[in-house]
């Protein structure tokens, strides 16, 4: 197990390089200037030195590097937008906000998506499965920005049954829910899919023959045999979890990274959009490395498989 791990911390390095790189030539593709005036910026006669100054000007290649030395040592400088605010602020302040929305949308997605695939599966080919999967599908498709904007207009800001900000317990709670509908719905079909392999396996029909009960073979048998590829597909929903974050955050005003993430690509802040989009990059890489560690715990043919 611990050459398991190693093996894929090993790969990490690699990923964000990746990560580094994409983003660099992302951002320069769209072209623009953070310094322009339709920004916030200065005038003309101040924006020849300021692209001097922070390299901008700079060959390709130099740039690249500079964000490569900023990477390895998690230090990305002052936003190019806004002077008094600095890569490293927005970070330790924001993403901390969002880790915790994508935290408790987790705790909801994971039950609720849970027992759904395992009733529907329970019940193949009956009506209750067909209902069950159809829910599933709804909240899989159905984009997450129309349930945040009808959930904030109408519960948290028409009518007032929760108390609009951050701090709100209760708000907090109905802003994962709406993000974890999703993932729940994701969550929902794997789960039904494994229980359904697991339930034709010949032990589970042995111990169905030996007269036990069904909670019992399911609680037992079939839950815990299909945890392994349930975690491989469903822990990575964190990615999809940060993504439709930022939706969430907007609809709900949550001080989270979204807003700093989406106007920094807006006003071209190449330092915090780079930044941001690391500290993401770290999140979804961890959760995948979770997901693969408890799957290998469960599973040891999987250690053998990804050797």
């Amino acid at each position: 197990m611990l050459a398991f791990v190693l093996r894929r911390l090993a790969s990490v390095p690699l990923l964000l390089f990746f990560v580094v790189v994409a983003t660099f030539f992302l951002m320069r593709a769209i072209g623009g200037s953070p310094f322009r005036l339709e920004f916030g910026g200065v005038p003309a006669a101040l924006q020849v030195q300021l692209t001097t100054f922070y390299g901008l000007e700079e060959p390709w290649y130099v740039q690249l590097w500079i964000h490569i030395q900023h990477l390895v040592t998690l230090d990305f400088g002052p936003s190019l937008v806004d002077r008094y605010v600095t890569v490293d602020g927005v970070i330790e302040q924001r993403v901390p906000v969002s880790l915790e929305l994508a935290a408790l949308a987790i705790a909801w997605a994971i039950p609720i998506g849970g027992a759904l695939g395992v009733y529907a599966a329970l019940r193949r080919g009956t009506r209750l499965d067909t209902l069950a999967t159809s829910f599933s599908t709804v909240l899989l498709v159905v984009p997450v920005f129309l349930f945040a904007e009808v959930s904030s207009t109408y519960l948290v800001w028409d009518w007032g049954l929760f108390p609009p900000g951050w701090e709100a317990g209760r708000t907090k709670l109905l802003a994962a829910f709406v993000l974890a509908l999703a993932p729940a719905g994701y969550v929902a079909r794997v789960v039904r899919a494994g229980v359904v392999q697991t339930l034709q396996e010949d032990y589970v029909r042995t111990a169905r023959a030996k007269g036990l009960r069904l909670s019992r073979v399911v609680g037992v048998h079939v839950l815990r045999n299909s945890a392994a590829p349930f975690l491989a597909a469903a822990v990575p929903t964190m990615a999809l979890l940060i993504t439709a974050a930022f939706f969430v955050e907007q609809a709900f005003a949550i001080p989270g990274a979204a807003d700093y993430f989406v106007a920094s690509a807006k006003t071209r802040d190449y330092p915090m959009v780079m930044g941001l989009t690391v500290v993401l990059a770290l999140v979804v890489i961890a959760a995948n490395l979770v997901a693969d560690v408890l799957a290998a715990a469960l599973d040891p043919r999987l250690r053998e498989r990804r050797t």
